[in-house]
């Protein structure tokens, strides 16, 4: 635990994400929903694409590249047939997700020489399995034949009619890893985020709950869990991911905010005190029944959320944080921990947060063609400020200005994609201008600019749905006569042409915003318009835009002079500005005052 502690603080590109998971009677439409948040400021948030291949012949070995570090792990064999996915969904409606929770350090397999990280270890699942049991049966078998490379991982796994989360762990030197599966029931919703959230589990339950034959076995013989104990009584997380106070503060805080949204009134009330980090035996159940059935634009603001309204909420207005500054901002930089003086203390880890790469809510249906079961809404860059385009798991080419040539695995890039990486910027690029538009939120601008955003989000993410759903029933159409190759042509076409616009409109978005609030005004419209050619009444020669000043609140300026060294530095001799003092400071700008 003191390892995992340790990298929340101190490495640039951990990740830290946030999953939900959605049950078909939990969800407006009657699909499965999983959104996820890959929170990495290292990573460039690039779109993957695996065109589907049949006839694979014998002997072709697959590499494998560490998703962390992006490096080359070794190959395995490929499959004779790998299906068609496009992120991190794939033709038949399977959609996987994760969150990193680290675990227990002696059980972590990097530099072991095992061959598949979790990263590597989705892209092949989704080539390879048609749903989520395939899926998790399948994990467990690549895994003990070559290895695990990674550490502790919550998998969220979606098919058009079942949604699990499988939190699973390696065993250090040895190959392998344990894991407990659990199938989210109906009309509830599961959440996860960066701590092992399974503890005890129904052992003779195989429709609702599957796991590695040695999950308890395993621990024994590690002595973290003793031999003569009740195996019915063995926790997941207790024994391979302990949660500390921090640990809650940062990572199940997210989940209660979320399970506090969606749940009914005070029904997550008692389980504060284990948010706050205080009452570490107080913990949340795994799954919370829904108060009312979620559309996904639900699913899609919840990924938005910064604790507004509740005991975290950082942004100064629930309660008073310094950290908030005079934009009352949600957005706090890294690192999450800090000391001062003899104290430890932390901010406020949201579920919308600035470093993510990329961000979807997939939608997995049941009663669509296989090729558009997958409704997959993706965007790059932070969920809180970002559209989500819709594509579909069969299309056959995925938007350039949001693809990558190297992908986030090799086999996953696009030739055609705009020449980007998450260092070199490029305006063309989706995941740039997303964070060109994102950046102007941050800081003192918040309170201005993220109201206008979320706007256009709104805006933007209607069209979308009115348009998908009247693109579901052409191409759904085009299927049932046995015209495939036309349907599929279609819903490419449209998403690779919707990507590529809306790439277009979000820079424009950000020129907008950019020139509204640039060198710390707010620049509006001008009074009056510019002279046309002749004119010299009621006009000026050149654009003179209103350019109002933003300054800061009266809370903002009482914490300054709180301070006495402040105070005594900032005042002004005499504590008088007179009306003299005020004209010159107005001429000092080339303004005047008007009458």
């Amino acid at each position: 635990m003191r390892f995992l502690l340790f990298g929340l603080a101190l490495l640039p590109g951990v990740f830290a994400c946030t999953n939900i998971l959605v049950s078909k009677s939990a969800s407006a439409d009657g699909s499965t929903q999983l959104a996820y948040n890959a929170d990495s400021g290292a990573l460039y948030g690039s779109l993957g694409h695996y065109p589907a291949r049949k006839n694979i012949p014998s002997g072709t070995r697959r590499q494998v590249w560490d998703w962390d570090g992006s490096f080359f792990l070794g190959t395995i064999p490929e499959a004779s047939e790998t299906f068609n996915v496009v992120g991190n969904c794939n033709e038949h409606g399977l959609i996987i997700g994760e969150t990193t929770f680290g675990g227990l350090e002696q059980l972590d397999g990097h530099n072991t020489g095992a061959l598949v990280d979790y990263g590597s270890l989705i892209w092949i699942t989704l080539q390879r399995a048609k749903t989520a049991r395939e899926a998790i049966a399948l994990m467990d078998s690549i895994l003990r034949e070559f290895g695990y490379a990674s550490d502790g991982e919550s998998f969220s796994i979606a098919d058009p009619n079942e949604i699990w989360l499988m939190e699973l762990i390696g065993k250090g030197n040895a190959t392998g890893a344990v894991w407990v599966a659990s199938r989210v029931p109906e009309g509830h919703i599961g959440s996860t985020a960066n701590q092992a959230r399974t503890r005890t589990f129904n052992q003779t339950d195989p429709e609702n709950v599957l796991f590695a034959k040695d999950v308890v076995t395993f621990a024994v013989s590690q002595g973290l869990f003793p031999a003569d104990a009740d195996p019915n009584a063995f926790d997941f997380s207790a024994t391979y991911d302990p949660p500390s106070p921090v640990t809650a503060r940062l990572a199940e805080a997210r989940v209660w905010n979320i399970f506090n949204r969606v749940s009914a009134a005070g029904t997550m009330d008692s389980y504060l005190d284990y948010a706050q980090g205080r009452n570490m035996t107080n913990r949340m159940p795994l799954f919370i029944k829904v108060s009312q059935k979620l559309h996904v634009n639900d699913t899609m603001e919840l990924m938005r959320t910064h604790f507004e309204g509740t005991w975290f909420d950082n942004t100064g207005t629930t309660n008073p944080d310094l950290g908030a500054g005079p934009g009352h901002s949600a957005y706090r930089w890294r690192p999450l921990t800090w000391k001062s003086g003899e104290g430890s203390y932390l901010n406020e880890r949201t579920v919308g947060v600035q470093q993510t790469a990329w961000a979807f809510v997939g939608q997995s249906r049941s009663w669509m063609p296989r090729q558009m079961a997958a409704l997959f809404w993706f965007a790059p860059d932070d969920s809180a400020t970002a559209i989500r385009i819709p594509l579909y798991g069969g299309v056959t080419r995925i938007p350039s200005s949001f693809g990558g040539v190297s992908g986030q695995d090799p086999a996953a890039g696009v030739p055609y994609a705009v020449e980007a990486d998450a260092y070199n910027m490029n305006m063309d690029s989706a995941f740039w201008i997303y964070n060109l538009v994102a950046n102007i939120a941050y800081g003192e601008r918040y309170n201005d600019v993220y109201p206008l955003i979320q706007q256009e989000i709104h805006k933007y993410q209607g069209k979308f749905f009115t348009e998908t759903a009247t693109l579901d029933k052409t191409a759904a159409a085009l299927f049932r006569e046995g015209q495939e190759e036309q349907a599929v042509e279609l819903i490419t076409k449209y998403c690779e042409t919707t990507g590529n616009w809306m790439t277009g409109q979000w820079r424009n978005f950000w020129m907008f915003l950019f020139s509204r609030t640039r060198d710390g005004f707010t620049t509006i419209p001008p009074k009056k318009p510019q002279c046309k050619h002749g004119q010299t009444e009621s006009c000026t020669s050149r654009l003179l835009p209103d350019t109002q000043t933003t300054g800061y609140n009266k809370e903002w300026y009482a914490r300054m002079v709180a301070d006495p060294a402040n105070r005594a530095h900032y005042q002004v001799p005499g504590s008088t500005v007179s009306a003299a003092d005020e004209r010159k400071m107005l001429r000092m700008d080339k303004q005047r005052r008007l009458s």
